[in-house]
């Protein structure tokens, strides 16, 4: 019998493992609970280059992707895992999810069902980041409106990891700074920076976009009391020893007119 993957951590024939979790997906018989085993099981083999591509040329990956239409959110989000793992620095497998009809549904369903959007998001920001042919898609999709709109979700983990979506694509290809400037993402990044749990990863996300923004979008439209913002910032990450955060803000503070001396209004 193949020793089980979540159990040891040690698997005696990953293919064959992998074989048997996707004949039992395509089988309708198959129980739910099974499927979620099946699937988080993938996920973990999935994020071994080589057998993320044996997935794939065994036809299990579209297996797995098909169940991202599923009733069932806890399949659907296990669904998103073996994609978050399996496309990560792997070519081949990114090319398929981007050039089917993959990406769409997840960006769908990441303005769906509370349940799957987390997860959903988490699967589009490893497809994309880094990976041009797929930011080129995604655009295409407007996947930068279904980005803003997380951001300004009440669900902290989603605005978190769109945060650092952006982020990281914005440091990545410098011309995005300027499609999220036009479509006011600075507004919204201040509201972040001006509520929440500074010991937080949003805080760090959004002051590396900010960051981003300022150096490649010499028009951006600041808010009036950005520097208000960032000074009553600077001040409560004292309070938390947030070294990172501390050093972008201050180097934030220095590019910013101070109002005293430029009287620009934005």
């Amino acid at each position: 019998a193949v020793v089980s993957t979540q159990s040891t951590g040690v698997v005696a024939d990953p293919a064959r493992e992998m074989h048997t979790h996707v004949a039992l997906l395509k089988n309708t018989d198959s129980s739910e609970e099974e499927c979620l085993y099946a699937l988080e099981a993938l996920a973990f083999h999935a994020e071994d280059i080589d057998q993320a591509n044996d997935l794939y040329l065994i036809g299990g990956l579209q297996v797995c992707c098909a169940y991202l239409k599923h009733t069932n959110t806890e399949l659907q989000n296990a669904a998103c895992e073996v994609i978050a793992s399996a496309v990560q620095n792997n070519e081949k497998v990114a090319m398929f999810v981007t050039d089917s009809d993959v990406l769409n549904i997840l960006l769908k369903l990441v303005e769906g069902e509370k349940e799957v959007r987390v997860k959903s998001l988490y699967a589009v920001s490893c497809l994309v980041r880094g990976n041009n042919d797929a930011l080129e898609k995604f655009n295409e999709l407007e996947g930068y409106n279904v980005i803003v709109r997380a951001l300004q979700s009440d669900i902290t983990k989603l605005q978190t990891k769109a945060l650092f979506m952006v982020s990281s694509i914005c440091a990545s290809y410098p011309k995005q700074s300027e499609l999220y400037c036009t479509m006011g993402i600075t507004e919204q990044l201040f509201v972040v920076l001006g509520s929440g749990d500074v010991s937080g990863p949003s805080t760090l996300h959004a002051l590396s976009l900010l960051l981003s923004i300022s150096h490649d979008c010499p028009d951006a439209v600041f808010p009036k009391d950005a520097r208000d913002v960032l000074l009553e910032l600077r001040t409560r990450l004292d309070t938390v020893a947030q070294a990172e955060e501390v050093n972008i803000c201050e180097t934030l503070l220095q590019r910013w007119p101070d109002p005293r001396r430029d009287s620009v209004e934005r």
